[in-house]
Order: C-alpha cells, then sequence, then structure tokens
C-alpha cells in the first residue's frame, strides 16, 4: 500500500470515526433529555388545572360519545399509543386546537365552526395525536427553556411562572421540521383508519382563505409556519388515497352541542 492511498485511509477512518461519534451523542442526548412520562403525567394536573380555571369546558356525553368515535377509529390505524387520550373542548372564539401534556388535547369550539364533517374533525385531530405520540410540547419547552431550567421550574411550583408556561404551551406554535413530522404522521393514521388525508388539506386551505378575511381570528394558522409549503407537502403524501369510510355521526347534533351559546 503506498503512502498516499494510506493517508486516505487513515483520513476516512477519521472522519467516519468522529460522524459515528456525534450520531450516537445527538441520537441518546435527544433520547435522555425528554422528561419522564411520570414526570409529564404530574405536568398535565397541574396545566389543566390552569386550562380548566381560564377557559369554560364542554361536559356533555353526547359529545363524549361522538369524540371517542373519531377516537376510537384513528387509534385503529396507529401502531400503538403512547397515552390514554383525553380530548376536550373549551369555550372560545379563537380557532385553535393544541396537544398539551400526558396525552391531553384540546380543541377550541370556534374550531369546531369551522369544520365541515367528522372526517375533518378526524384529519385535524390525527395532527394533534401525531404531535403528542412524537412528544413535541416537551420537546419544544425543552427548547425554549432547557431540561435542568425546566425541571426546575416544575418542581418548585412558583404559580406565576407555571401559568406563563401553560400560556406558552397554548398560543406558541411548533417548529417546521415538527410541523411536517405531525403532517406525515396524520397522513398515515388517516389512510390506516380509512379515513381520506385530503381532509387535512381541505381544511388548511379553508383556514388559509378563512384567514385572508379574518386576519385576527386564526392563530392557530398563523401560529403554525410555511402553510403553503404544508399543503403541497401533505399532497404530494396522499397518492391515490382517498377512500373513506363515513362515520355513523349526527355531526349536525354535535355542531349543535359545541355552539357558544
Amino acid at each position: 500500500m503506498n503512502k498516499n492511498l494510506r493517508d486516505l485511509l487513515i483520513i476516512l477512518i477519521f472522519a467516519l470515526a468522529i460522524w459515528a461519534g456525534f450520531t450516537y451523542f445527538s441520537t441518546t442526548t435527544e433520547k435522555n433529555e425528554l422528561i419522564s412520562f411520570q414526570k409529564e403525567d404530574e405536568i398535565a394536573d397541574f396545566f389543566n388545572d390552569q386550562i380548566f380555571k381560564e377557559y369554560e369546558s364542554i361536559e356533555d356525553e353526547s359529545v363524549d360519545s361522538t369524540l371517542n368515535i373519531i377516537m376510537d377509529r384513528l387509534s385503529t390505524g396507529m401502531d400503538s399509543l403512547s397515552y390514554q387520550y383525553d380530548i376536550h373542548i373549551l369555550k372560545s372564539e379563537q380557532v385553535n386546537a393544541f396537544t398539551a401534556f400526558n396525552g391531553q388535547i384540546f380543541i377550541f369550539t370556534a374550531l369546531i365552526e369551522q369544520t365541515e364533517s367528522a372526517e375533518e374533525l378526524a384529519a385535524v385531530l390525527a395532527h394533534e395525536l401525531a404531535h403528542a405520540e412524537n412528544r413535541h410540547v416537551i420537546k419544544n419547552l425543552i427548547k425554549e427553556l432547557g431540561l435542568n431550567s425546566l425541571i426546575l421550574i416544575m418542581s418548585g411550583g412558583d404559580p406565576v411562572v407555571l401559568q406563563e408556561i401553560s400560556k406558552l404551551v397554548v398560543s406558541s406554535g411548533f417548529s417546521r421540521k415538527m410541523e411536517r413530522e405531525a403532517d406525515e404522521y396524520a397522513v398515515k393514521y388517516l389512510k390506516a383508519a380509512e379515513l381520506n388525508p385530503n381532509r387535512l388539506t381541505q381544511f388548511f386551505l379553508k383556514l388559509k382563505q378563512s384567514k385572508a378575511n379574518i386576519p385576527d381570528a386564526f392563530k392557530w394558522v398563523s401560529s403554525h409556519p410555511g402553510l403553503k409549503d404544508r399543503i403541497e407537502y401533505v399532497t404530494k403524501q396522499l397518492g391515490d388515497s382517498t377512500y373513506e369510510k363515513p362515520f355513523d355521526i349526527d355531526w349536525k347534533e354535535f355542531k349543535e352541542l359545541t355552539k357558544i351559546n
């Protein structure tokens, strides 16, 4: 082996070792820096208290039954569930839906008002489920605050600081990468649950058009970056999958029950 070839091999082996080490470190760091599910459960208790102080929820057996039917169908399209999910409907004029801690998903009544069918609401829920399954809320908070600071804040229980964190969860958006990941998973869940994934892009388009007319009302859209790119991305993922098995749900009754009086 001549000297040049030997030197080249040494450089390649050295570069490969650095790449492998960096990849391993990044992966293990990301995994280790997530808060345990037990800790997340404790955070959820506090967060829910804050939310229900600020917003009135709709408590109705028929509404719960409808949400359970939608959730059961979506669950069939998921390999496994990381949480026992609870879906709450909050009275608000904001068009918003968000995932919080420990499988808690919140939908504002104004968003339901914008949906035209149970299948369309299922598409929104699939997107939120994808955020939850990928633990985007925890990852976002760690990115914003740092793991040690987050644990210290949560352990200290300062009500003012915790209230600010609750606001952060409700109002802040996810990164473009997280939104794309959630869209990707949502399409997968919808296809497997025999629902048309195109419902997701239909809802995006509707909100995009509505946003132009009512700029301050659609915070759910404005907090999600690159909506046009996301519509194009989801459309590409659809392929020929437009088959849909409709829900057996009285959608008109559901919307009446979730209206703000």
